[in-house]
């Protein structure tokens, strides 16, 4: 899944749609980079050291298709793993919303 897709799908999700451009652009930043945190953390628990090793080296290439390749051919449903991961971060968010409208 890539950094497009996870950005379109956190302001569905929270329905920021309604916000300014500006204020959407300031919170994905925030947001899509705590998501692309959490999916790396995973990605790292289900590598074996060789292949977190090939995964430093296809990131420092910058080539997201390959890197997203590399990634689909060593982690089973890898992409249900990310979607998971962008789920339980909607999810913490909306918690965090109702809890600061309800203060």
């Amino acid at each position: 899944m890539d950094k497009d897709t996870i950005q379109q799908n956190i302001i569905q999700g929270l329905g920021l749609q309604d916000l300014p451009e500006e204020t959407q652009i300031k919170l994905l930043t925030q947001m899509t980079e705590s998501v692309l945190k959490r999916v790396t953390v995973q990605v790292l628990e289900r590598l074996s050291e060789q292949e977190r090793e090939e995964f430093a080296k296809f990131q420092e290439t910058g080539d997201v298709a390959k890197v997203d390749e590399f990634l689909k051919s060593k982690i089973p449903d890898y992409d249900g793993m990310v979607e998971q991961v962008v789920a339980e971060f909607k999810e913490e968010m909306k918690s965090n919303i109702e809890t600061l409208k309800s203060a």
